[in-house]
């Protein structure tokens, strides 16, 4: 939870510029691009993969920027706030043992795959919420 936005850009980013180079090399390798100069095709590949993964992992990241909030322990019960973030599409991940943070993962159709996890962390006045600014503000709760 510490370094998620951190884990979730290289792994965006690697995931992009691994898939971003294998097209492009196949779309290259049926054109012919390679037969003509192949030294030039690669690194036009790899120029363009770093360019469109950065930039299109920095829009998504944007896109589902993540905040904190803080829900009173009386106002609500826990199985309320369950019911509460499966109604906005996240569903609890079980956990091997006893956690201090319990983890919530996306559910398509209701939360985008690429929203990223949801982590809620228990303390004696209230309920931490790290998560999706926009799925957190669509959060109804009675306040």
């Amino acid at each position: 939870m510490k370094n998620y936005t951190l884990q979730r850009f290289v792994k965006l980013s690697l995931f992009l510029f691994g898939m971003y180079g294998l097209l492009t090399a196949a779309w290259f390798g049926v054109t012919g691009r390679f037969k003509e100069e192949a030294t030039g095709a690669v690194s036009e590949i790899l120029v363009n993969a770093a360019i469109f993964s950065l930039l299109f992992t920095i829009g998504l990241l944007l896109w589902y920027r993540r905040m904190e909030m803080r829900i009173p322990v009386k106002s609500i019960s826990p199985k309320t706030l369950d019911q509460k973030l499966e109604e906005i599409g996240y569903e609890r991940i079980p956990a091997k043992e006893k956690e201090t943070v319990q983890v919530y993962k996306p559910r398509p159709p209701r939360a985008s795959a690429l929203t990223g996890q949801l982590f809620v962390q228990k303390s004696a006045n209230f309920y931490h919420l790290h998560g999706p600014k926009m799925k957190l503000e669509s959060l109804q709760l009675d306040r």
